[in-house]
């Protein structure tokens, strides 16, 4: 099978098969800037020079967390040195210290103390006192423990998050949609098929979610063109899915690194060789694919916009309640405008659903993260 007979294809807008991705993954180095070249085409074709962020705060609510996953070096166990939940209150005061924000979004650890009734709550004081801003909250993982230990269906948490003021799901904790990959990785999360039912679900319901795939760990190219299959057949099945997230695995301290099964994170070009398949595989089926800029820095996240990226996600990161009064790392919209101009791109602000709003004068925008 040719691989520029499978580019020459994507370009003339035809649909590629998951084994022609799997040989494009799998092509000498020699070849990725073929595929970049194609990537960015189709990305162009599809979003022209715009790439988007949103102004959002991502607030982690807790990492306690009783999962353990072995690429994650964040999570803590209860009572451990450094572990910590937020209260209602305290997210509350982290939304309203941003008050220009047009989403919030919620994720956080597999904690048994934080039940139902907490998140159902807390949707409703977010409502109450943020009418019109969005609430993009909990991940399948954290839908699926929160039914298992409060016993209750799916649908039925959902339902009543979404009357409380639940808007979006965050498609995270997909991590690889291949259970037997995902025993050695996280075998005490939310399993493949258990995943993809929830997404569906909260389809069904209206509820978008966005989605994502973890790799340059332990995976390799079959297991990641699978994992992209399952996410294209979802949203020719329901229409549901808002995005792509690409999140590169970094060693960062994690199980995985400390057992030297991962001990560097993986190069470059290979990262963005499987955004630009994924630009390339999805096409017109799923328009914004995402590279967190505040995971990877300003430099790739700019390199990845070459490569099929077409938004670099929110604005804002907010951990540990314990960070008041710590040192907040600050870019000046200005600054990250001129990084994107350079490669001939124009940054513009979106809202959750990737329309473009001008609601917040620039010059009043940064983009920050928090540190824990």
């Amino acid at each position: 099978m040719d691989p520029y007979v499978i580019l020459r294809s994507a370009l003339e807008g035809e649909e590629i098969t998951t084994i022609e991705a799997l040989l494009l993954m799998q092509q000498e180095k020699s070849f990725i800037p073929e595929i970049f070249q194609v990537a960015d085409e189709i990305n162009k074709r599809l979003n022209r020079d715009t790439v988007t962020f949103v102004h959002s705060n991502m607030i982690t609510y807790t990492n306690v967390c009783r999962a353990g996953c072995k690429f994650c070096s964040y999570y803590r166990k209860k009572g451990e040195k450094g572990s910590f939940a937020h209260t209602i209150d305290s997210v509350l005061e982290a939304i309203s210290a941003n008050n220009n924000i047009t989403e919030v979004c919620l994720q956080g650890g597999l904690n048994p103390e934080l039940k139902f009734n907490f998140f159902h709550e807390l949707f409703k004081q977010i409502r109450k006192n943020f009418p019109e801003l969005h609430i993009h909250a909990l991940s399948p993982a954290e839908i699926y423990f929160l039914s298992k230990r409060n016993r209750m269906p799916v649908h039925d948490i959902l339902t009543k998050f979404k009357e409380a003021g639940l808007n979006t799901i965050p498609g995270t904790a997909a991590e690889i949609l291949n259970d037997k990959l995902r025993k050695k990785i996280c075998p005490d999360k939310i399993r493949t098929n258990d995943w993809i039912d929830i997404v569906k679900t909260a389809h069904r319901m209206d509820i978008k979610t966005s989605v994502s795939l973890l790799y340059g760990h332990i995976e390799d190219e079959i297991y990641v063109s699978e994992h992209m299959e399952i996410i294209r057949n979802i949203q020719k099945e329901t229409g549901g899915i808002t995005e792509f997230i690409a999140i590169p695995f970094m060693p960062d301290n994690s199980q995985l690194q400390r057992r030297n099964v991962v001990t560097e994170q993986r190069d470059w070009d290979e990262i963005f060789r499987v955004i630009a398949v994924c630009r390339i595989y999805f096409g017109t089926a799923i328009r914004n694919i995402q590279l967190n800029w505040h995971l990877v820095g300003l430099e790739n996240a700019v390199h990845g916009v070459t490569t099929g990226v077409n938004d670099i996600g929110n604005t804002i990161m907010t951990s540990s309640p314990k960070n008041k009064g710590k040192k907040v790392e600050k870019i000046s919209m200005v600054n990250f405008e001129k990084a994107f101009t350079k490669i001939g791109r124009l940054l513009k602000q979106r809202d959750s659903y990737y329309n473009m709003i001008n609601k917040t004068p620039k010059h009043k925008l940064s983009l920050c993260t928090v540190q824990n």
